[in-house]
This record gives structure tokens, C-alpha cells and sequence, in this order.
């Protein structure tokens, strides 16, 4: 896939497209059913303070949830939101979760790879790197892992990890699968691509888009079936989210909502992470300060909630029940 250059904007209901040739609310009393890829991801990017203590990543796990994070702490959480089993490893950090059918893959910094194999116990494994790794994808049958400096790790998890190193800006902050492709973001605004988990091709976004947006620094992608969305933020520390069909067209979708009283709002916190609530078409960001924040189709029904005073890091979900985690081992479960 070729990425070309811009030759059009189009304002439309509250979303900015780019064509290139090339209010607060409670959640409460309310259940969705949500569906979506379990591979979570945490970084810093340009400016961002460093992250205390908590937790990183939140995956669905057997009729549950596995939470990891600094500390090499690896937690089994309950539907309720109850740590049920805590695991140490001291001297790791933790910053991604990965599961499959007979797998729990954990990574963090300096090249940490942990395998779990048919629930037995943790692992480790020769990732080939010692760069931070920020988050995990399953694509094709592959392990997919962003890096810091540019580095896609991939293998089987049975044999050596293969390292790719791209031609990249910035560290490799998230990366996400679907049946047909791979993508994935920089903390330096670029997106990277793949349909055989081997060859990358590269988005140099801020470049690309140069005199449509201010410079954006991504914080999380998220590949959907039919839509691949990015979230980050912009050089004056606003957030920004914007979404693609095919990684051609990008469209941005105002992060604005109405709070209790009806007066008009905008988010003004980093997000972290989302995922995409396939029956109500609408995406859910996790971010700093607490927020939680859902994104429907209709761009006059944003809705805000403030759930936390720590910063939001992970966010998955089972059946209708999301799990929320983040700093100082922050952890709620929500009916949406």
C-alpha cells in the first residue's frame, strides 16, 4: 500500500477529512455489548512525564481479566474487579498483554518477553532485543511486537524472535492486527503497515499532512474490520483522534461533548488507549486524569465520564463488563 500526497479538506458534521491522492455522563444503568482485539500498549511520548508505578495493560482472560504492569506484576482480576492471583517478577516492567487460545504473552522493557503456554507458568523468552517493548498483536499466527527505536519483533513464540528494524522517527508506542493486515504508530507521528508481517510500509503522517494538522505524536492504534483508528496527541498537547478504511483517507472526529448541564465541552486529556464497540459502532478512549470517553457514530453524542483522579492505561472487556486499569494498580469494572 502506497500512502500519496494531499489534495483535499473536507469539514463535515464535526469531523476534518483528508483526502490524499496519495458530556460527561455517569455510564450508569446502560449495557453494551462490545467486541474488539485484546492486544493493549503503553509509552511515553515526546513531553509526556514519566508514568509512576501501576498498571500497564489489561487483557480478557478465561472467564476474567489479566492486568500487568510495573513491579513485573501479573494480576488475575475477576469480573467484579477483584484481584483474585498476583504474580511477581521482580526486576521487569511490564507494558503489553497478548493472549490467544493457549498463550498469555507479557512484555515490557529491555526486550522482556514472558510465555505462558497452556496455563502453565511464565517463561522467558530470547526476544533478540534489548528495547522496550510496547505493545503486542497477533497477526496471521505471528507475534507482533512494537519496540522502541523502530524494532518489529515477531515469531511463533516456539522458536528465536526475528527483528525488523524500520527506518522510523520514533519508537514503535502500539500495534494492531486484523485478518488481512497489520498496523501500527510512533510516538514521532508515523503509521507503518503490513499485509505478511514482513515488509513495512510507512506513513510519515505529520509530513504527509503537513499545513492540514498541527504535528501529532500517536498514543494507540486500533484495527478494526472495517475501520483503523488512531489516537494521540497534537505538538500543543491537545488530544486527537482520527480513522481510515484503508489507511489512505484519514478523518478526524472532533473530541467534543455536551456536559450535565448542556454547555459544550472538549477533551483536553492524553488518550491512552480504546477499544471499538462493534453492535453500538462507537469507540471507547481510556485517558489521563481519569477520563473515559465514547465516541458513537453521531458527532453531537459524545459522551464524557470522569471515573478516576489517576491516569487511565488499559481498557478491555467480556460480555458486558469493560475493565479499566491504570496508575498506583488503579483498577474498576463498569457496566456501559
Amino acid at each position: 500500500m502506497s500512502f500519496l500526497n494531499l489534495q483535499a479538506v473536507f469539514v463535515l458534521l464535526g469531523s476534518i477529512i483528508l483526502l490524499p491522492p496519495g458530556k460527561r455522563s455517569s455510564f450508569s444503568g446502560a449495557i453494551d455489548t462490545y467486541t474488539g482485539q485484546e492486544s493493549v500498549s503503553a509509552f511515553t511520548y515526546p513531553g509526556k512525564r514519566n508514568k509512576s508505578e501501576g498498571y500497564r495493560a489489561v487483557i480478557r482472560y478465561e472467564d476474567g481479566f489479566l492486568a500487568a504492569g510495573s513491579g513485573g506484576r501479573i494480576d488475575w482480576i475477576s469480573v467484579s474487579g477483584k484481584t483474585v492471583k498476583s504474580e511477581k517478577f521482580p526486576g521487569e516492567n511490564f507494558n503489553c498483554l497478548l493472549a490467544d487460545d493457549n498463550k498469555v504473552i507479557a512484555a515490557g522493557n529491555n526486550g522482556t518477553i514472558l510465555i505462558s503456554s497452556d496455563k502453565g507458568i511464565f517463561r522467558k523468552a530470547d526476544s533478540g532485543t534489548k528495547m522496550n517493548i510496547n505493545s503486542l498483536a497477533l497477526f496471521n499466527g505471528i507475534i507482533i511486537a512494537g519496540a522502541d527505536q523502530g524494532e518489529i519483533i515477531s515469531g511463533d513464540g516456539k522458536g528465536t524472535f526475528r527483528k525488523t528494524l524500520l527506518g522510523l522517527k520514533g519508537n514503535i508506542v502500539s500495534v494492531s492486527a486484523r485478518r488481512s493486515d497489520c498496523y501500527g504508530v510512533t510516538n514521532e507521528g508515523e503509521i507503518i503497515h503490513t499485509t505478511d508481517g514482513i515488509n513495512w510500509d510507512i506513513l510519515d503522517f505529520n509530513r504527509a499532512y503537513s499545513g492540514f494538522y498541527k504535528p501529532c505524536f500517536f498514543t494507540r492504534i486500533l484495527a478494526t474490520e472495517n475501520r483503523i483508528a488512531v489516537a494521540g496527541i497534537r505538538n500543543d498537547g491537545s488530544p486527537v483522534f482520527m480513522f481510515s478504511s484503508q489507511g489512505k483517507v484519514w478523518t478526524e472526529k472532533l473530541l467534543n461533548y455536551n456536559d450535565e448541564q448542556g454547555l459544550p465541552g472538549l477533551l483536553e486529556d492524553s488518550p491512552n488507549d480504546m477499544f471499538y464497540d462493534n453492535a453500538g459502532d462507537q469507540f471507547v478512549l481510556v485517558c489521563s486524569n481519569g477520563k473515559l470517553m465514547k465516541l458513537p457514530s453521531c458527532s453531537q453524542c459524545n459522551m464524557l465520564a470522569v471515573i478516576s483522579d489517576e491516569d487511565l492505561e488499559g481498557i478491555s472487556f467480556r460480555e458486558n463488563t469493560i475493565m479499566i486499569v491504570g496508575e498506583n494498580f488503579f483498577v474498576k469494572a463498569l457496566k456501559l
